[in-house]
């Protein structure tokens, strides 16, 4: 998996994925344009769409409708260290019964996304520099 972030002024980036792009920047009350969700929102954007898609695939594996199907997340900020914590993702899908929602619940536990925020995990991050008429590291 890769993604690039092209910086465009202020503190706004332009991400692209494959053949997809979009904005991140930071409110305007925090000095910034608002031209896009900041990334913390998009941890909890790539959480919630984890948890979503696992849940279509679900209802659509088993013939459930899944119209009305709606995914919330939050996340309490921590000061120190500077995290996000305590993640909640609220899953509502009209139209099953009590039987219906347990077995749901007990498929979830298993996404990608949800891993990464709920596993221990490493980071690295290196700097470069680049002149004129170097190759790209």
């Amino acid at each position: 998996m890769d993604i690039t972030l092209q910086h465009t002024e202020g503190v706004r980036f332009v991400v692209e994925a494959r053949h997809h792009r979009l904005v991140i920047d930071q409110p305007a009350e925090d000095g910034a344009t608002d031209h896009g969700m900041t990334p913390s929102e998009l941890l909890l954007a790539s959480l919630g769409g984890c948890v979503g898609q696992l849940v279509a695939q679900y209802l659509q594996l088993r013939g459930l409708p899944a119209e009305g199907l709606l995914v919330r997340v939050q996340a309490q900020p921590a000061s120190r260290p500077l995290r996000l914590r305590d993640f909640e993702v609220e899953v509502v899908v009209p139209g099953l019964d009590e039987q219906q929602l347990r077995a749901l619940q007990k498929s979830l536990p298993g996404g990608l996304v949800q891993q990464a925020v709920t596993q221990e995990n490493s980071l690295r991050i290196r700097v470069v520099s680049m002149h004129a008429g170097d190759v790209e590291p």
